[in-house]
């Protein structure tokens, strides 16, 4: 039976910074992956090192308002190969539009696969949504993995997979889609006719009416060998299109650099800017043009120490360190026309000759970078070391640690947690089996960068919370990262979208955001939220059967501007996990708390009130063998952690 539910829900809970560096011991665990298969887009299908705790700290928070809606429902769990983005809007009247691949059918075949589409009226995030689709916005055409974006002054466009195929509306949310035909398949002179597929969608100009849209063809030589090439489409009336090579050709790299999902597009005024990221032997590069893609202008990001190399016969693809590279990106573009850029970071090593590398991963490596335009490129190392230019963690006075103050370089991790649950971590439970790592390859994944009016900047991502889990894998949630216009550091891991205890039950991935909210201090963010682990759909997919997923879209409002340092959180720990006979409560403060334990069915199974002094405070309790959540309400802050009782 289909689960549908609304919830509204007061204030989140927050986390800021650390208040220092925290130094610990790490190990890493080795993956061997073979290059042939992270090189692939899959139409049906398609580590690592040990996580360091976060130090104990006071936290900080900002008072948010906080809305959750379920937009629809899809047993295809696959929504993108790669990065994922542009599959959500924002009108100016506040309108917000969302599109998920969608399919109602319990079963690999997935032939009713296609757009599931939902629309909210005027912002209002509650009563605003219409009723959770049941048919796809293609009728009868089976397809999936849609872009979508503003087109006109009220109108909307949506471009989806392989063939390339257009859809219109001239009011968004209203009447029936119209078609507008097929994108042209390559450019003239292309050495292949092979329909390109993945596309991203951005429109650009004084009413939003002209179209960009890139995407990669990809065409198998042998059962071994894939080439990719990354194609730019252009139209102002969604019917007559101008294809030609991505902006890349201008640099030879429009082909053999780039696969399938890796790239992303925003748009704002007549500014549009391109991200192209593929780690293993690729720079991370930006095409911006301030003339609506008339011209161009290139940027390397980063700069890959082993760019261009054949990693199977070039001496230089012999390694002298492990490289910390990108993976999935987001991109948006402010008022002032200032790029903003977010990448996932994990760590690897060619040490031979051959079609192989080693990936670490874990707690220990974990990170979302943030760059934006008007800053030095490419990156720079803090230790003058090209390898490190993107790494976070590394030696440092002490033992091991955060390689200097991370929050101004990197705009997200594992969510902060104390040093119990580094006792805790288990590498093991990091991946389930192989589901994510192809996808995500770090830890700390699908990050979605969006930023104001007046220049705030919020960027959600799906990331293991850790002592979470079901004993053996660690549930991703959706976290957001704040950062003020004018300020230099991130408040990382400031929200969690999945802070209720009904949403901490399932898992968040494949998270995406209105690029450019319309109101300040206003952000929209959607995820993926299943109650299973793992994925049905993928190459290494580990679930047995297609599960129930949910489409979750959350606005976050600040509601009353409280100041930083205003408030202050009380209650920072509770463990242990599993727990026997007692729970500690670690508090920053002497408060007044109640404690509540409520069991999976929702029922309140123990409550009472306790005195809390600052440092731990032991609670014993009586209860059955289960699960449980246990909410500690001090301070005028919920803290809900989920405990398993043996």
């Amino acid at each position: 039976m289909k689960k549908v539910f609304l919830l509204s829900v007061g204030l989140l809970l927050g986390a800021s910074a650390f208040a220092q560096k925290p130094v610990v011991k790490a190990t890493k665990v080795a993956r061997q992956v073979s290059l042939k298969e992270m090189s692939v887009g899959n139409d049906i299908n398609n580590t690592p090192a040990t996580f360091s705790p976060q130090n104990k700290s006071v936290v900080v928070r900002t008072d948010y308002e906080f809305t959750n809606a379920e937009t629809m429902w899809t047993n295809y769990d696959l929504q993108s190969n790669g990065f994922i983005s542009n599959r959500m809007y924002q009108l100016p009247n506040g309108s917000v539009a969302v599109a998920a691949t969608m399919s109602h059918e319990p079963n690999q075949s997935a032939a009713d696969r296609g757009t599931g589409y939902n629309f909210c009226a005027y912002g209002d995030n509650v009563n605003g949504w219409g009723e959770q689709p049941d048919e796809r916005v293609e009728g009868a055409t089976r397809t999936g993995w849609p872009t979508i974006a503003q087109w006109g002054e009220t109108g909307e466009i949506l471009i989806s997979h392989s063939p390339l195929r257009c859809w219109t509306r001239e009011v968004a949310g209203e009447g029936e889609w119209k078609y507008k035909g097929e994108l042209p398949t390559a450019p003239a002179g292309a050495p292949y006719s092979d329909a390109p597929s993945w596309a991203r969608i951005a429109t650009s100009g004084d009413n939003h009416n002209i179209i960009h849209v890139i995407a990669d063809q990809q065409h198998s030589i042998s059962s071994d060998e894939v080439v990719h090439y990354q194609f730019y489409w252009q139209s102002s009336d969604a019917i007559n299109w101008t294809v030609d090579y991505a902006p890349l050709v201008q640099d030879g790299e429009e082909t053999g650099f780039y696969t399938a999902d890796n790239y992303c597009i925003a748009a704002n005024g007549h500014n549009v800017a391109m991200v192209y990221s593929d780690g293993l032997t690729a720079h991370v590069v930006m095409y911006k043009s301030t003339d609506d893609g008339q011209t161009w202008e290139r940027t390397v990001i980063w700069e890959n120490p082993y760019y261009g190399c054949d990693w199977e016969t070039d001496e230089c693809s012999i390694y002298t360190d492990t490289v910390s590279g990108p993976s999935n990106t987001s991109i948006c573009i402010d008022n002032n026309g200032v790029a903003h850029v977010a990448m996932n970071v994990y760590e690897y090593i060619h040490d031979a000759l051959g079609d192989t590398y080693t990936v670490f991963s874990g707690l220990a490596v974990d990170g979302i970078y943030y760059w934006n335009d008007t800053q030095e490129t490419p990156i720079q190392s803090p230790d003058g070391n090209p390898h490190h230019a993107l790494k976070l963690w590394g030696s440092v006075e002490g033992g091991y640690g955060h390689l200097e103050d991370d929050s101004i370089r990197f705009c997200g991790w594992i969510a902060p947690n104390p040093e119990t649950y580094w006792n805790d971590w288990t590498n093991d439970m990091f991946y389930h089996e192989n589901d994510y790592f192809y996808k995500f390859r770090g830890a700390s994944a699908c990050p979605a960068i969006a930023v104001d009016p007046a220049g705030n900047l919020a960027v959600a991502y799906s990331t293991p919370t850790i002592g979470d889990g079901d004993g053996t894998s660690y549930y991703r949630q959706a976290y957001v990262s704040t950062k003020a216009a004018g300020e230099e550091k991130w408040n990382v891991a400031q929200y969690n979208l999945q802070e209720d205890f009904m949403l901490s039950m399932s898992e968040g991935i494949w998270v995406n955001a209105v690029s450019n909210p319309v109101h300040e201090d206003e952000f929209w963010f959607s995820f993926q939220m299943d109650d299973i682990i793992g994925l049905y759909w993928g190459t290494y997919a580990t679930q047995t059967m297609a599960s129930e997923n949910y489409i979750q879209v959350v606005k976050l409002v600040n509601i009353d501007g409280v100041e930083e340092n205003e408030s202050i959180e009380a209650v920072y720990n509770i463990y242990p996990n599993p727990a026997t006979d007692h729970v500690v409560v670690e508090s920053s403060m002497n408060a007044d708390a109640t404690i509540t334990f409520i069991n999976l069915a929702g029922q309140t199974v123990k409550s009472f009130n306790r005195s809390l002094t600052v440092g731990a405070n032991n609670i014993s309790i009586d209860l059955e063998s289960g699960v449980y959540f246990c909410t500690v309400n001090a301070n005028g802050f919920n803290k809900t952690v989920k405990v398993i009782v043996k």
